[in-house]
Parts: C-alpha cells; sequence; structure tokens
C-alpha cells in the first residue's frame, strides 16, 4: 500500500534537521484498497468502543479499572512467560 491515501509528493526533512526523513512519491490508493481501509477503520472503531463500554469495566473501581487496563495491555507477556 502507498503510504499516502492521496497522491503527494516524495520529500526530504531539511539537511539540518535533527532528525532526518524522507518519503517517496505515493500515487493514489486503489479504490479496492481506500474501501477496504475504511472497513478496517470502521471495525477498529466499533471493537475499541464495544471494550471501553463493556459492564466490566463499570464493576472496578476507578483505581481497579487502571490496574486491569495495564494487566490487559500485558497480557500477552504473561501468556509467554507461562509457556517457555
Amino acid at each position: 500500500m502507498p503510504w499516502s491515501a492521496e497522491p503527494l509528493d516524495a520529500w526530504e526533512t531539511h539537511e539540518s534537521a535533527w532528525r532526518k526523513s524522507s518519503r517517496p512519491a505515493s500515487p493514489l490508493w486503489d479504490p479496492q484498497d481506500a474501501v477496504e481501509i475504511a472497513r478496517l477503520r470502521a471495525r477498529e472503531v466499533e471493537l475499541a468502543a464495544t471494550i471501553v463500554t463493556y459492564t466490566y469495566w463499570s464493576s472496578l473501581t476507578p483505581a481497579d479499572v487502571l490496574t486491569a487496563r495495564d494487566a490487559l495491555k500485558h497480557h500477552h507477556e504473561h501468556m509467554a512467560d507461562a509457556s517457555s
């Protein structure tokens, strides 16, 4: 996939920039790709809303919500440790 949905020219940061960066020219996304990306982004928003508004979170105190969300973020690490 091109890095931009819209056609954009290539660019580079200024020679004195603290961090050099550049991108090649990007052609317009294929219409089918644009539709698929829009579908996937809408699904991502839908799933995020489902997770955030799930009734489990309202059963916790605010402090416990932070602890539970942090544990959820790092769950894959604990699963990797358990399997080794």
